[in-house]
């Protein structure tokens, strides 16, 4: 079974919570079975097993908190009016923590031969507790949803009533005077008519949608993160920070991917020094450990070391590359600097020496999607941080907040700056003048 088909499976609801049962089981059970077993030994299959259940708890979690998350998403929009389910959401959380505890206590009770009046009650537990994490957040959306939503987008406002999925959209110039009130319907007036009477505005989003309506849409920075908005849709540049939240969720993933290549490593150096009779496999694979090593721990090197907020810096001598690592690239090798709605990329001439990608999984996957035959689309990269460096072209995206430097550059260093309108500006000329005074 290929890696991709493998992920396949992961993304099917009841594959994933067959795994994540099985792997809490056996989480539970490993340490305290096999009593023959040194506790060299079960703290090494104890270690594999977390190592392999996390990829999969993961994937599990994912798809329970897209169901439990609020805002949601009603396609490009963004939900801000919309039924409270706080305790079915609470509830929800409490039996996930339940039924994750009660597994591997059932493992633990289980390798014990614990006696049936231990062993039943946390059994009940999990039986009760598991189909209410599975099953709670979906019907308690469905309910919520059953009375409308109220969603935001640069276009207007999106309203469905009941289950209706026939959108009717509200242009931000149409909306005219609005009603100060707690409930979605009184607020919006007729064109909410339909609308749940349980439909309350989301924190902070009734002063928005207000402000909107005067003004135009243009949400501030923290308008953005309140509301979780799309950070473009804002005129605001202090809108594309990125959050704490998914930098050290970054780093997380590159510490457990770089500590699991570590085990694999000292795992397969293990059996080939014991001079087992497979020895020999292990010399096949050991490379595989290696290179993931060689990859994973630059990059976590580089995630803990690199502020997004400092991709580049101006000097007198060039641009001086931070994020990508080329250092230095002075200002007559610099043909052009394109700034697109945010995305920033320099380019040098092609008669200068070119770039080269620091990062070795970015190399690799160019190479291999230049020598395979029949591919079908393009081998994912390695993420926004390393996003791939062409010969001639540093790319920055825009919460690097590199296209703040392309006006000193053109200013320092003389160099062509050629920028497209943003979307907020784009938008703004569709809608005719921008916002509203």
């Amino acid at each position: 079974m290929s890696p991709r088909t493998s992920m396949g499976c992961l993304s099917i609801p009841p594959v994933r919570g067959v795994l994540s049962v099985l792997f809490l089981l056996i989480l539970g059970a490993v340490p305290f079975g096999d009593g023959d077993k040194g506790v060299g030994f079960r703290i090494a299959v104890t270690l594999v097993v977390l190592m392999l259940g996390t990829i999969i708890w993961a994937s599990t979690l994912t798809g329970f908190h897209r169901e439990v998350r609020e805002p949601r998403r009603l396609g490009e929009a963004v939900i801000v009016a919309n039924r409270p389910r706080g305790v079915a959401i609470v509830v929800s959380w409490i039996a996930l923590a339940l039924t994750v505890s009660g597994l591997v206590a059932v493992g633990i009770f289980a390798s014990l031969d614990a006696p049936g009046w231990v062993l039943a009650p946390v059994m009940l537990t999990v039986l009760i507790a598991l189909p209410t994490a599975t099953a709670l957040p979906r019907l308690s959306r469905l309910y919520a949803d059953g009375a409308g939503v109220v969603a935001v987008s640069p276009s207007g406002l999106m309203i469905t009533q009941g289950h209706d999925e026939i959108r009717h959209p509200v242009p931000w110039e149409q909306i005219g005077v609005v009603r100060q009130a707690p409930y979605a319907a009184a607020f919006l007036g007729r064109p909410a008519d339909g609308l749940g009477a349980g439909v309350r505005w989301r924190p902070g989003a009734q002063q928005a949608v207000t402000r909107w309506a005067a003004e135009g849409f243009a949400p501030t920075a923290a308008e953005v993160r309140a509301l979780r908005l799309e950070a473009h849709w804002s005129p605001d540049p202090n809108a594309l920070a990125p959050s704490r939240s998914r930098r050290w969720l970054n780093i997380a993933s590159l510490a457990w991917a770089l500590v699991a290549c570590i085990l694999l490593l000292i795992g397969i150096l293990a059996v080939i020094a014991q001079g087992s009779d497979s020895w020999w496999v292990g010399l096949l694979l050991v490379w595989a450990p290696i290179l993931g090593i060689a990859i994973l721990a630059p990059r976590l090197v580089r995630v803990l070391r690199t502020d997004e907020a400092r991709s580049a810096t101006i000097t007198a001598q060039g641009w001086f590359d931070i994020l990508h690592g080329q250092g230095l690239v002075p200002w007559a090798n610099i043909e052009r600097i394109e700034v697109l709605d945010r995305h920033t990329v320099v380019i040098t001439w092609p008669d200068v020496p070119p770039f080269r990608d620091q990062d070795l999984g970015n190399r690799l996957n160019r190479r291999l999607e230049i020598t395979s035959i029949g591919s079908h689309g393009a081998i994912p990269s390695a993420g926004p941080l390393f996003r791939e460096v062409g010969p001639h072209n540093l790319p920055y995206l825009p919460e690097t907040r590199a296209f703040e430097l392309a006006a000193e550059a053109e200013k320092v260093g003389g160099v062509d700056v050629r920028r497209s309108p943003t979307f907020f500006e784009q938008q703004a000329r569709r809608s005719g003048a921008g916002p509203r005074s």
